[in-house]
């Protein structure tokens, strides 16, 4: 078992941290592909949402901004009926909010992708983890971050989901000094 990937045996996950879990993201509509689920497993484990990926994907267009910025409430509706998302409103509310947001944003910073990496002045920050323990959940770049998302109207993405993001990303180096998916040993 790899003990970077949280103790955990369900293989969805595993295969997940092995593949996907801190690598750097540049692309910007992945990264608001990856904050809008980010966004909602607030309250709920990651697997959950992490198991759901593929209908938030059909529900919300592939996660197209564009699309996802011209849903209605009517839209919302329909959605409260979907096949294995989370039936929250107000979290299937946010990701329309967050699709205005991300076009704010990339009229404001040139792009999304920008926006995020200018707060790790473009260089993943590592934390050098040795072991689990020694795992932090929030500090104080992703509290900053999640106030300035906040104005742009991004929601249920407090400090801690950000931090979540930011390491998911690939922003934060969080793997284990010892894990053979460290974006470290990749080229």
């Amino acid at each position: 078992m790899n003990e970077c990937a949280f103790g955990t045996k369900d293989p969805t996950y595993l295969e997940y941290h092995d593949k996907v879990w801190g690598q750097p993201i540049f692309d910007s509509l992945e990264l608001f592909k990856l904050m809008a689920l980010e966004s909602q497993h607030a309250g709920l484990s990651w697997l959950t949402i992490l198991k759901k990926k593929q209908s938030y994907e059909q529900a919300f267009y592939d996660f197209d901004p564009e699309r996802i910025s011209n849903m209605t409430s009517d839209d919302i509706d329909a959605l409260m009926q979907f096949p294995n998302i989370v039936h929250n409103r107000k979290k299937l509310e946010a990701i329309v909010s967050q699709a205005k947001g991300y076009f704010e944003i990339e009229k404001d910073y040139g792009s999304f992708s920008d926006f995020l990496w200018s707060s790790v002045d473009y260089h993943p920050v590592d934390f050098r983890y040795e072991q689990p323990s020694e795992r932090i959940t929030v500090d104080a770049r992703a509290t900053e971050l999640s106030k300035t998302l906040k104005k742009y109207g991004f929601k249920f993405l407090g400090p801690v989901t950000v931090f979540s993001f930011l390491e998911a990303a690939g922003l934060y180096n969080a793997h284990l000094q010892s894990c053979p998916n460290n974006p470290k040993y990749q080229n």
